[in-house]
C-alpha cells in the first residue's frame, strides 16, 4: 500500500468510535471471509451432492442392466421345447380336466385341415390365459386364431379359440 492510501484510510477510520472501528474490524476480519467462503463453497458442495447422486444412478441403472442382460443370456441358453406330435381331442381334453377348466369348455370340435377348435362361454380371463401359456409348447399345436368377448362379470369373457397342428 502506498502512503497516500494508509493516510485515506487512516482518515476515514479517525473519525469514528472505538466501538465502531471494533465493529468494522469484526466485519472484515469475520463475517466478510465467511460470506465469500459461503459464496465459494456452497455451489461446490451442491455440485458434488449432484455428481455422487449421478453416480448412484449410474451405479443402479448398470446393475439393472446387467441383471436384464444375465436373465436374456439364460433365456436364450435354455432351448425352447420343442413341439410334440399334436395331441388330438382326447389329450387337449385331459389337459383341460387336469387344469379345472373341463366343467368351463362349451365347446370342443375339430376343424378343417386338422384344426381343434375350442369355445368357452363363461370363462375366467386369467385362468384362459394360464392355461393357454403353460400348454401351448407342449401340445404340438399353436394358435391360429382366437376371439374374446367381454362379458359382464368383471375378468370373464366368452372365448373362442382355434389351435392348428405344428
Amino acid at each position: 500500500m502506498t502512503a497516500r492510501m494508509i493516510s485515506r484510510l487512516a482518515g476515514l477510520l479517525l473519525p469514528l468510535s472505538r466501538r465502531e472501528r471494533l465493529l468494522l474490524a469484526v466485519l472484515l476480519l469475520g463475517v466478510l471471509p465467511l460470506g465469500t467462503g459461503f459464496a465459494l463453497l456452497l455451489p461446490l458442495h451442491e455440485r458434488r451432492q449432484a455428481a455422487e447422486q449421478a453416480q448412484a444412478e449410474a451405479a443402479a441403472l448398470q446393475a439393472w442392466a446387467a441383471g436384464q442382460l444375465a436373465e436374456k443370456q439364460t433365456l436364450t441358453r435354455s432351448a425352447p421345447p420343442a413341439p410334440g406330435a399334436p395331441a388330438g381331442l382326447s389329450g387337449i381334453e385331459q389337459r383341460l380336466i387336469a387344469a379345472g377348466l373341463r366343467r368351463r369348455l362349451s365347446g370342443l370340435g375339430s376343424g378343417p385341415e386338422a384344426t381343434v377348435e375350442l369355445r368357452f362361454d363363461s370363462i375366467g380371463f386369467e385362468e384362459l390365459g394360464a392355461f393357454l401359456m403353460g400348454a401351448h409348447p407342449a401340445w404340438g399345436y399353436s394358435l391360429r386364431s382366437f376371439r374374446f368377448e367381454a362379458q359382464e362379470a368383471p375378468g370373464r369373457v366368452a372365448a373362442w379359440i382355434t389351435l392348428a397342428p405344428q
